[in-house]
């Protein structure tokens, strides 16, 4: 395969291979974001993404929004990962919602694309962005997790979802169910910063039953679209 794209990763330790994948790598909170725009601007395959994780937002400091704004104003940059996560005990949900409403009233503002992390929240993601609309500039929810009755509904929405390599994992057998049920031109697939990009595809192609040429420059045609305010 010539190309491929993935959709959602992090900043690599000095560990991590070199790949030749373009990829879109998120920040999670204040503390990650100057380096996400640095290895952007060493690397033209890297897409950057600024935006305060839900598992951050009780530790953010009073500042992180104008922040953010100003990196965002000042830098070609998308707005994530943020989102809901109410899997955690300790989460609190008005104060996620708060910072994702945020984020998102920002991706609006500035016509950015977003990242959303959502888990356990379905229901709410929905709600909000009813309430608040999807960005124009593009929108995905990475490393998908939902039923396919929520996934139909994000994609009338006009959401991207992205697969990550939990479709690896047997235990999920729901998983594939909502793999299915994702139109091809909505369809991405990400490495989440640690799987093999290529396992993925091999697996999406095996679920879905077409070749990995075909799922590979439509995840691609995809990357490129949802990103596209970000492109060069």
């Amino acid at each position: 395969m010539s190309a491929c794209f993935d959709a959602h990763s992090h900043l690599p330790d000095s560990h991590s291979a070199p790949t030749a994948h373009r990829r879109v790598v998120c920040g999670t909170c204040e503390s990650d974001w100057g380096a996400i725009l640095a290895h952007a601007a060493s690397e033209d395959r890297v897409i950057p993404m600024l935006g305060l994780h839900p598992w951050y937002v009780a530790e953010a400091s009073p500042e992180w929004l104008p922040r953010l704004e100003s990196l965002l104003r000042s830098h070609r940059a998308g707005v994530g990962e943020c989102g809901l996560d109410f899997a955690r005990k300790e989460a609190d949900p008005k104060v996620q919602e708060s910072a994702f409403r945020t984020q998102l009233r920002l991706a609006h503002a500035l016509h950015r694309p977003v990242a959303m992390h959502v888990v356990r929240a379905w229901g709410r993601l929905l709600d909000i962005l009813r309430e608040e609309g999807v960005p124009t500039a593009g929108a995905m929810v990475h490393a998908y997790a939902g039923s396919p009755e929520t996934a139909l509904a994000l994609q009338a929405m006009g959401v991207f979802l992205s697969f990550s390599g939990d479709l690896l994992r047997p235990d999920r057998p729901m998983l594939r169910k909502s793999l299915l049920s994702v139109d091809s031109g909505h369809l991405l697939l990400e490495t989440d910063g640690t799987a093999d990009l290529v396992q993925v595809l091999e697996m999406a192609v095996g679920i879905r039953g077409m070749t990995a040429e075909e799922l590979g420059a439509q995840t691609w045609d995809n990357g490129n679209r949802c990103f596209r305010e970000l492109m060069a």
